[in-house]
């Protein structure tokens, strides 16, 4: 009778872990388009683009934490100015603009020549930070 409830415990407990898993993973997918602007940068931090996929597998929770925070950490403010080119996010490495953002409020970082502006959400507002 023990070794049956420890049995139907342990059954639980491993559902609830796998469970808790799924949803937290939720949190963090962006959508396949910004997966794939995002990619570049997340590959470049974990051996490059033939090593990402097994990365991704290993460590397949931190892949979405790391992604989340390369495609949804910022957004860009479109033509905050008059002139200029447009931005394309895909060539954003937000890394470069980290020591900017702030810990309570947003932060605009213009690009010479760009019409629009990088947008920082406050370190209060991240679900997650990556460390590099």
């Amino acid at each position: 009778m023990k070794y049956f409830l420890i049995s139907i415990l342990l059954l639980l407990f491993s559902l609830g872990h796998s469970q808790s898993d799924s949803n937290e993973l939720d949190a963090f997918k962006p959508n396949p388009e910004k997966e794939s602007k995002y990619l570049p940068f997340l590959a470049l931090r974990h051996g490059g683009m033939e090593n990402i996929e097994a990365w991704k597998k290993e460590n397949t929770v931190l892949y979405y934490k790391e992604l989340w925070y390369f495609a949804e950490s910022f957004y860009i403010k479109r033509n905050h100015y008059q002139e200029g080119v447009y931005l394309n996010e895909a060539h954003i490495d937000i890394t470069r603009f980290e020591a900017q953002r702030k810990s309570n409020e947003e932060v605009f970082v213009s690009i010479p020549g760009c019409k629009d502006v990088i947008v920082l959400l406050p370190e209060n507002k991240l679900i997650y930070k990556a460390q590099f």
